[in-house]
């Protein structure tokens, strides 16, 4: 059934403005920028632009379209290596060299209509210069993961002709970010990203700071619970006779295994040991998965926001991602059907969704998993977050209706992230191509963490998690806490997860992510979980309720000092009055 082979409508804001000082306002029409797919807008030459807005829903045939015309785009820059034109086109990266016979790339160029793509200067422009805000969007882009280490960026004059900026902004916006020390530049090698070396910009999602004042809102996990220490102490009596054996596990423990099959079987999905695959953590199973999955160019159904390792793995995988349209249904019956035809792999997240924390209601779950299953769409279904649910019953696994699934797990959230040990629930006929495919990534996780997660599993800890009392309380005591400090902003309180999905009532979430740092507060934009549509994530921010009241206390007051920072939406944004409103 599967191959199992390794592997718009927009409206923009012009102004004829030249000079470095020109200011960037924003338009009061709520439509997307052009998309970085689409050809060059013969009106862009010598003329500012910047975004004028979020995005509204994009029909999946356009972005089907957006998707092809892309890859069409990129062939040229992968003629000698057709296989990675692909990737090229879902990642906008254009790499200039290869180390011979590896595959490994030694470096790689952001392109100018990419570089428009991915940014957004009018959420920073707050009527200062152009090139300020142009270096804020980019530092922004750059913190959040969105532009990684090493990245070339193009040079100033085709920004400028990308962008519609002058040379002189694109200059200026430049040397603001080596002046950050976010950059480097040699003559004849061109703008390059170097990150300084520090703990807090590994990535967004697991930033930490080393000044011991900082808080980081943004990793979704909580420390180890007191149980973890007797679950220690009885797997380490379990761990004579495995240590008789060489170790290996490629398939997994098979005390775990059971037990996990059995897990699944009481709650109604019934399900064999054979079945079930233990990786290390739910990413290593997500990389397994898209990699065996996932053929170059094929097309990966997902959700408009999710994880964004989620679309880094399918990127990797070179997959061409389908987002669904943007809303406040992360899963739209309508569009889901239209786009399943043509979908080689789906990935959905229909338990405590990241970063929203919506959840999927059983009807749904019934008619998305028939809809995927009758086009045998390979469905990756992730469940990371499926055991820490806060308030309400259960509802039934989304493989209940879709027989032919792979089920992601994990111990990470609702015990330990320190336990590498994630899952995989998958068909019988799929699991020795699974196995023979993870030989290439690893041999197996750690027996030891194995054997601690099975008496986890015998104990009950996955189906009433350690954190599940803390995280209620934290999560309504920040809930009320934003709602006293922040009132224009709306949070729909999740009934489980840990995270609460902010909408702010402007385009400005890495704006406030780059002026909470200046509070001691990190912070993860919303652009970071919108893979294909960056900008549509400008109005979102996600906030954690992971630390201790007191700590989230200190961080909501933060928090609000940071976005009285910003000031009232557009407060100082001035209408040019020659602006032009162009919609394609």
């Amino acid at each position: 059934m599967y191959a199992w082979t390794p592997a718009t409508r927009s409206t923009t804001q012009w102004t004829t403005g030249r000079g470095p000082d020109s200011t960037v306002s924003s338009s009061p029409r709520d439509l997307p920028r052009p998309s970085p797919c689409a050809p060059p807008n013969p009106c862009s030459s010598g003329r500012e632009r910047v975004s004028a807005g979020p995005f509204p829903p994009v029909p999946v045939a356009e972005q089907i379209t957006h998707g092809n015309r892309r890859g069409h785009q990129k062939q040229s820059t992968s003629q000698n290596h057709p296989e990675h034109a692909p990737i090229l086109a879902a990642s906008g990266l254009v790499f200039d060299s290869q180390l011979p016979q590896s595959g490994v790339m030694s470096s790689h160029q952001l392109s100018a209509a990419s570089l428009v793509a991915v940014v957004d200067p009018a959420a920073h422009g707050r009527g200062g210069p152009a090139y300020q805000a142009w270096a804020s969007a980019i530092s922004a882009a750059v913190m959040d993961g969105r532009i990684p280490d090493g990245t070339r960026l193009p040079s100033e004059r085709t920004l400028a002709d990308a962008a519609g900026i002058s040379r002189t902004t694109a200059t200026r916006a430049y040397g603001v970010l080596r002046d950050r020390g976010l950059a480097s530049a040699r003559q004849g090698s061109g703008t390059v990203i170097r990150l300084p070396l520090t703990e807090q910009n590994a990535t967004s999602l697991l930033a930490r700071s080393a000044d011991p004042d900082d808080i980081a809102l943004t990793t979704a996990a909580m420390p180890a619970p007191p149980e973890l220490a007797h679950l220690v102490h009885r797997a380490t009596e379990g761990l004579p006779s495995l240590m008789a054996t060489h170790g290996y596990l490629p398939d997994g423990l098979p005390l775990l295994r059971e037990r996990l099959a059995q897990r699944y079987t009481e709650h109604g999905l019934a399900t064999e040991p054979e079945q079930i695959i233990v990786t290390t953590g739910a990413q290593g199973a997500l990389a397994l998965l898209t990699r065996t999955l996932c053929r170059p160019g094929g097309r990966a159904l997902t959700e408009a926001c999710s994880y964004p390792h989620a679309f880094d793995a399918f990127g990797g995988a070179g997959a061409r991602l389908v987002p669904l349209p943007i809303g406040d249904d992360p899963w739209p019956l309508a569009d889901i059907e239209r786009a399943a035809p043509s979908a080689q792999v789906a990935y959905l997240i229909p338990d405590f969704h990241n970063p929203t924390g919506a959840v999927m209601d059983a009807e749904r779950r019934a008619r998305v998993g028939a809809t995927l299953r009758r086009h045998d769409v390979a469905t990756i279904i992730d469940e990371t977050t499926r055991d820490l649910r806060l308030d309400g019953d259960s509802l039934p696994h989304l493989a209940t209706w879709c027989s032919d699934a792979f089920t992601i797990g994990s111990a990470s959230k609702s015990i330990w992230g320190g336990l590498r040990v994630g899952w995989i629930r998958a068909p019988r006929s799929a699991v020795p191509g699974l196995v023979q495919a993870r030989l290439h990534q690893d041999l197996g996780a750690s027996a030891l963490d194995q054997l601690i997660v099975a008496e986890a599993v015998a104990a009950g800890l996955l189906d009433r998690s350690p954190h599940l009392d803390t995280a209620r309380r934290t999560r309504d005591a920040a809930s009320a806490m934003i709602a006293d400090r922040l009132p224009d902003w709306r949070i729909d309180i999740p009934a489980g997860g840990l995270t609460l999905w902010a909408r702010l009532p402007g385009r400005r979430a890495s704006a406030l992510a780059l002026a909470a740092e200046e509070h001691g507060l990190l912070l993860t934009p919303g652009p970071r979980f919108f893979g294909a549509q960056p900008h549509a994530g400008e109005q979102w921010i996600r906030i954690p309720y992971t630390q201790p009241p007191e700590i989230m206390e200190r961080a909501i007051e933060r928090l609000g000092r940071a976005w009285s920072d910003l000031g009232p939406p557009d407060a100082h944004a001035v209408r040019d009055p020659r602006t032009i409103d162009i919609i394609t």
